[in-house]
């Protein structure tokens, strides 16, 4: 059956429509897949069934962060942090700081947009320490000396939470809990709160599919 004049019209114009352009496609969307950034902030330390009974103290730590989105309510994080742990005794004067690589890897939930909230474990090292010693004979005032490490190495569990201040920084509230203080006794344990603040320095975005038509 001879097909109508109109269907025969459409055809001719579709094959002209597919010769004449050239189509690549190729998506790109603007979701983020990771980020890495750098962090610093504060430290606020103290010993967790202590027979001295010592007073916390304030130190720094610093160091990078790397995140990954897994879904649009999760992340995963991971860092690598230089953080000192720093004690002091009140009666006679004397401070102790400890110094460690932290590594905590965790879990975020994300809030809303601009909120997340942290959950997970974090392994220690130790790297080196020092007591100061208040000395009236020394022309500083004070004497600095190596000191024996408390832990060679901890395991502890987190938890915090992540705002956004704008597109590039956001503060973090954390605190980290030696694990032995759960599971054993008669052992030292930190317990450690941080306040920092990060800047991203780099984000990835997925890749997916971009529509480009070209008139040959």
């Amino acid at each position: 059956m001879a097909l109508p004049k109109f269907s025969k019209l459409g055809i001719s114009i579709i094959f002209l429509c597919l010769f004449s352009f050239k189509v690549y496609s190729q998506v790109y969307s603007n979701k983020e897949s990771s980020t890495f950034s750098f962090t610093a902030g504060m430290t606020s330390s103290n010993l967790i069934k202590d027979s001295i009974k010592y007073k916390s103290a304030i130190l720094c730590s610093a160091g990078f962060v790397y995140t990954m989105v897994l879904s649009d309510n999760f992340n995963i994080g991971l860092e690598a942090l230089y953080t000192g742990k720093a004690f002091k005794n009140e009666s006679p004067i004397i401070k102790y700081r400890y110094f460690y690589i932290d590594v905590p890897l965790y879990l975020q939930y994300k809030l809303s947009d601009n909120i997340r909230f942290n959950l997970g474990a974090q392994y220690s090292t130790f790297t080196n320490s020092k007591v100061i010693v208040i000395d009236p004979n020394s022309n500083s005032g004070v004497n600095i000396k190596p000191y024996n490490n408390l832990k060679s190495a901890d395991y502890g569990f987190l938890a915090g939470v992540e705002i956004d201040l704008n597109e590039n920084f956001s503060l973090t509230s954390r605190y980290t809990i030696s694990t032995s203080a759960f599971f054993q006794k008669n052992q030292i344990n930190f317990g450690v709160f941080q306040f920092s603040l990060s800047y991203a320095v780099y984000r990835s975005h997925k890749q997916l599919l971009n529509l480009h038509i070209e008139k040959e």
